[in-house]
């Protein structure tokens, strides 16, 4: 938005100096396009977004967790191998599912608890392990399995535990909805509450 409404501006500054001197020419259009592409370019760079630290991930309130979280993953993903990547692009879709649950989810709730431990503590010590774990060890064998596996096979628990928590909050606002519903049926659409027409006698 900031910087449409920066190229905005160079277009209308340079239209009315164009109506003002009658036009500006070849050089004048080509000065305009420089400008307009350093202008957006700059406001599209900087500022730079914050990254949030875990610290900051874990005392954060529900209703910016989700989106918090996202922009730390994105920060993460050029560290990590290309299958990992692609569990943290399923945890961010989890993530975009879970949002708005939070917004309404109180802070002592045990999904909130489970979600801010989850998401604050368990994800950034997972891949802060990884990371100092040296390069040309995160594809030896140890345990039976590799650095890269093992760091693929727990984000995948984290992107499954999240999915779980998202259908538990959503389960709990189903079955309100359907007792609302069998509520209302019964006040409004029980027998006797609407008349019945009968035909009259001939």
């Amino acid at each position: 938005i900031r910087a449409s409404m920066g190229l905005g501006a160079v277009l209308l500054g340079v239209s009315i100096i164009g109506s003002i001197i009658g036009g500006l020419g070849i050089v004048g259009f080509s000065a305009t396009v420089l400008a307009a592409a350093a202008v957006f370019g700059a406001l599209m760079a900087f500022p730079k977004m914050t990254t949030p630290t875990p610290e900051k991930m874990l005392k954060s309130d529900l209703r910016t967790l989700a989106g918090k979280t996202e922009i730390w993953l994105e920060a993460q993903r050029p560290a990590l191998p290309p299958p990992a990547q692609t569990v943290l692009a399923e945890i961010g879709t989890r993530l975009d599912q879970l949002s708005p649950q939070l917004q309404h989810l109180g802070e002592n709730d045990p999904a909130a608890n489970d979600i801010r431990r989850l998401v604050g503590e368990h994800l950034p010590e997972m891949i802060a392990s990884y990371g100092r774990i040296p390069a040309p060890m995160r594809k030896e064998e140890h345990g039976g399995s590799t650095p890269e596996a093992q760091l693929v096979s727990g984000l995948s628990v984290i992107s499954k535990e999240i999915d779980t928590i998202t259908r538990t909050i959503a389960r709990g606002e189903l079955d309100a909805l359907a007792t609302r519903g069998r509520y209302l049926e019964l006040k409004y659409d029980g027998p006797g509450d609407v008349p019945t027409l009968t035909r009259a006698p001939e």
